[in-house]
């Protein structure tokens, strides 16, 4: 073992190296045993060592206790978190649901795919069929219109003569769910439902590693019990009414008549059940169906299967007050474009989903949804794990600096602290902790992103204790990060460390990246910030002094006067790939990259090369390497978009940061509604990854509009806050609101016209907060007058921002002459849609010539929109004026000439009065 991997890590490593290693078949079969004995001893997990090739699912007779239907088992009149979407027509496009425990994965149309309670599956191949007149017909067969608010999805189904409504949600906190049926007639109605349970323990472990599965129904009841053998895993599924038949046992299929249910044998170790519910006058047209599973003994699985059928509307109130809070409660954008206003909430939804509670575990952010079916191709006797659902280091550290920019730094406390509790005991920060308990080492870059974020935490909220308390496991992850430097040029190591982004493919092999040693730059400035937090003056001497060291480093190494890019990574034998890629954005991002070298990249990642309709490629379109469909050589990440926002909008290319941004956003409306994918096709608009619903996705909406267009960085233990505004220049009258710093919370207006800006402050909280403020200016403009509170100020020269003291409310007033600016393209592709590149890749201001360089498809035209600030214009260059949309902006159209390229570019000036 340590001949082929490296130093062992952890029993979590070994199992994996024995897993992955065929010719270790007995050790591997030893290694699982005997992990899954310390598990149960530890973590009192279940109390079945073994596993079994020959299980087979066996009955026993449960007794439930008795289901008091809640006094209004209809639905009606209930609270909103406000949000919705809807699809007249609903696709075959997945969906998800979640609490804190259940995960309810479907497709539009009908039925559920997957309901995963953490760390089991416990149902999966619902569906549901309407018979009347002795006739079937299966729902998700019928036509549907769909609606999708962050607590539920609903589904109607017009049947001609009444709708059947059928709505879904989890419950926030228990291990389960609820699907409630209203049939909207005075005809009988007979709902035949059927769905299955194997009882999945979670991916790495065996599909039957539980070891027999184990069925029965109260007969009193009508509810299905399975368990495993030791009765600590096991689900419930029944409603609050008696069913007129159901059946449960070893079967394949469930097939209906009628006269009975019958059920088809078959050989896989599962319980397949189903059941009968005619909805007439006596029980109001009205079901409700539930499904709970536990890790925890059926004890507790009885009390939450009670409390969703006695108590469903408390169940759903809950979920939703949840949502309103959220929303209420986190960074709002109030702008004059109402589709971003609602889609950035949808974002604070889709990232919050991902938070998780594993009894035995803990409560940490998870990485991805998506089902079973849409992974390691579908050979899920092996890969049984719901997309990317197991709890990442790197993904939760990338996503953990958005929800701290949002405010809500409590999670990322959780988060930080779970971290914590997996941390290798040389140091390093886990990989992956599958919900099933296994711990993965296997990546460079979890490490200093924790560092990372730990500091980002500490300016975001000022909790020094939290940091006193962390600071054993902070140096700990120093050492072990001054560890990999195996050759002491002062650089952090991939070689026999981990992957330091790319996992594989035609990227790998690189000795350091440039990803890597850039946030080796960044790591050493922020564990000096944390040293000297806490006082500890020599260490931050130490790592300030490493940090000059290294950005001088990376700067001067790195740098490929040829390509004009940084290289993508140093090999062993000292030589470069030279690969111009994405990743240099995340060191442009932290801010360690020399101003002087990023204009050239800036350009190439607005040009077609990097950008498509829908976001950034890792690499060029232009690249022998490319490949659409690569993961880590040609498709489009949301999260490689953001990043490359965040580089946009650090080193002064808002216009193209925004329009990232965008790209990001738009692509909630098409797929899994409401939700962005992980990955897209680098040449088609459609999804290419394994997960429907990715955290970091979300996550990098939000990153870049908080941080990089609003320009909002707190620090809290300095009492201070900065804001540097980078709107897009058609938004005048922007709110924003719930801006945390520590426990104060900042209100910001922004109200432009004639010539004049209006700024006002609201602070929220006890003491006074300093704000260091730089208005937003654009080409051109010249500030006459500058006023703080009504008095005169000097204007703002360079980069220096306004500094003053904020207690409770203030007010800055901008007057300006002049200004210009274009308006970023916002490319609405639809799904199969291929990219039009029509793109601004760059803008600047040459004394009174106004410069644009475009882009787009060879042999068209194209309109971008100006806009003008009481500034005159002599004429346009290689542009026509077209249809004025008023005296501030007009439309340029611009012909870019028929080539044998795909795509051309012009130059358009436009000269000033």
């Amino acid at each position: 073992y340590r001949q082929e991997k490296g130093r062992i890590l952890s029993i979590g490593g070994l199992i994996y190296f024995a897993r992955k290693n065929h010719r270790a078949q007995h050790l591997r079969k030893l290694i699982a045993n005997a992990f899954l004995y310390l598990a149960g001893r530890l973590d009192n997990l279940p109390r079945t060592y073994w596993v079994k090739s020959d299980l087979k699912p066996r009955s026993f007779h449960p007794k439930t206790q008795t289901i008091h239907p809640g006094e209004q088992r209809l639905l009606s009149d209930l609270p909103s978190s406000g949000l919705l979407l809807e699809r007249e027509k609903a696709t075959s496009n997945f969906f998800d649901l979640a609490g804190r425990r259940a995960l309810i994965m479907g497709k539009e149309k009908g039925g559920l795919d997957e309901v995963w309670v953490h760390p089991i599956r416990i149902l999966r191949d619902y569906k549901v069929a309407i018979i009347r007149q002795d006739t079937l017909r299966w729902l998700k067969e019928l036509p549907v219109r769909i609606e999708v608010r962050p607590e539920s999805v609903t589904r109607f189904y017009d049947l001609g003569d009444g709708v059947l409504k059928e709505m879904i949600f989890p419950s926030l906190n228990r291990g389960g769910g609820l699907i409630h049926y209203q049939w909207e007639s005075d005809q009988p109605l007979t709902l035949f439902l059927q769905g299955r349970c194997d009882l999945r323990w979670m991916w790495p472990y065996n599909y039957d590693a539980l070891g027999a599965v184990y069925f029965g129904a109260d007969t009193t009841s009508g509810i299905f019990h399975v368990r495993d053998r030791s009765g600590d895993f096991c689900a419930l599924f029944g409603s609050d009414v008696k069913p007129d038949q159901e059946l449960i046992g070893a079967f394949k299929a469930v097939r209906w008549s009628p006269q009975k249910l019958e059920g088809v044998p078959g050989d896989l170790n599962q319980a397949y059940f189903a059941a009968l519910y005619p909805l007439n006058e006596d029980n109001h047209f009205v079901l409700n169906f539930a499904f709970v599973g536990s890790n925890e003994g059926e004890k507790i699985a009885r009390t939450d299967l009670a409390r969703l059928l006695e108590h469903p509307k408390e169940e759903y109130a809950q979920l939703t007050t949840h949502y309103y809070n959220l929303l209420a409660s986190r960074v709002e954008f109030q702008t004059p474009d109402p589709e971003f206003n609602r889609l950035w909430q949808w974002a604070l939804v889709g990232t919050d989903r991902f938070l998780v509670h594993t009894p035995g575990l803990g409560t940490a952010l998870v990485a991805g949804y998506g089902t079973t079916a849409r992974g390691w191709n579908g050979n899920q006797k092996i890969s049984g794990r719901p997309g990317y659902a197991w709890y990442f280091g790197r993904d939760s550290e990338w996503a953990g600096l958005a929800i701290d920019a949002y405010g809500d730094v409590e999670l990322v406390r959780q988060q930080l602290e779970f971290l914590q509790k997996f941390q290798d005991l040389t140091g390093k920060i886990f990989h992956e902790v599958s919900t099933s308990g296994v711990v993965h080492f296997d990546a460079a870059d979890a490490t200093p992103l924790y560092v990372i974020l730990t500091a980002h935490y500490l300016r975001a909220s000022g909790d020094l204790d939290f940091i006193r308390q962390s600071w054993p496991h902070l140096e700990k992850a120093m050492a072990f990060l001054y560890s990999t430097d195996t050759d002491k040029d002062g650089l952090i190591e991939n070689t026999n460390v981990g992957h330091g982004w790319v996992e594989g493919g035609k990227l790998w092999g690189a000795h350091t990246t440039f990803y890597l040693a850039g946030l080796w730059a960044r790591t050493l400035q922020d564990a000096a910030y944390l040293a000297g937090q806490l006082g500890k003056n020599d260490l931050r001497l130490r790592y300030q002094k490493d940090a000059r060291r290294v950005v001088a480093k990376i700067n001067h190494d790195y740098w490929n006067p040829k390509t004009r890019f940084f290289n993508y990574g140093l090999k062993a034998d000292g030589t470069y790939m030279t690969e111009p890629t994405a990743l240099p954005a995340v060191p442009m991002y932290f801010r360690v990259v020399d101003s002087s070298k990023v204009s050239q990249m800036l350009s190439e990642y607005a040009d077609n090369g990097f950008t498509a309709d829908w976001g950034v490629r890792i690499l060029s379109r232009q690249s022998p390497l490319f490949n659409p469909r690569g993961y880590h050589y040609g498709s489009i990440w949301p999260l490689f978009t953001g990043w490359t926002a965040c580089a946009e909008y650090a080193y002064g290319d808002p216009v193209a940061g925004f329009t990232h941004i965008l790209n990001n956003m738009y692509i909630k409306n098409h797929w899994a509604l409401g939700f962005v994918e992980e990955v897209m096709n680098g040449a088609v608009y459609e999804p290419s990854g394994v997960c429907a619903h990715q955290c970091w996705s979300e996550t990098n909406i939000i990153l870049p509009a908080i941080e990089g267009m609003l320009g909002w960085h707190p620090d809290a233990p300095a009492h201070l806050a900065r804001l540097t505004p980078q709107f897009p220049a058609q938004w005048d009258t922007v709110v924003v609101k719930n801006l945390r710093v520590g426990a104060d919370y900042l209100e910001f207006h922004q109200y432009r016209q004639n010539g004049r800006v209006t700024y006002l402050f609201r602070k929220k909280g006890g003491g006074e907060l300093e704000i260091h403020f730089r208005p937003q200016t654009f080409p051109a403009m010249q500030v006459t007058h500058l006023r703080l509170n009504g008095i005169e100020v000097p204007p703002a020269s360079g980069t220096a921002p306004l500094v003053f003291t904020l207690t409770d409310t203030a007010s800055v007033e901008m007057e300006f002459q002049g200004g210009i600016a274009v308006l970023p393209e916002m490319p609405r592709p639809k799904p199969g849609d291929r990219s039009q590149g029509y793109r601004i890749v760059q803008e600047k201001l040459q004394g009174k010539r106004y410069v644009l360089r475009l882009a787009g498809k060879s042999g068209t035209r194209h309109v971008f929109r100006v806009r003008l600030f009481n500034q005159g214009i002599e004429k346009v260059e290689k542009a026509r004026i077209v249809n004025p949309e008023n005296q501030q902006i007009f439309a340029l159209e611009v012909f870019f000439p028929a080539s044998r390229k795909l795509y051309t570019e012009r130059i358009v000036v436009v000269y000033l009065k």
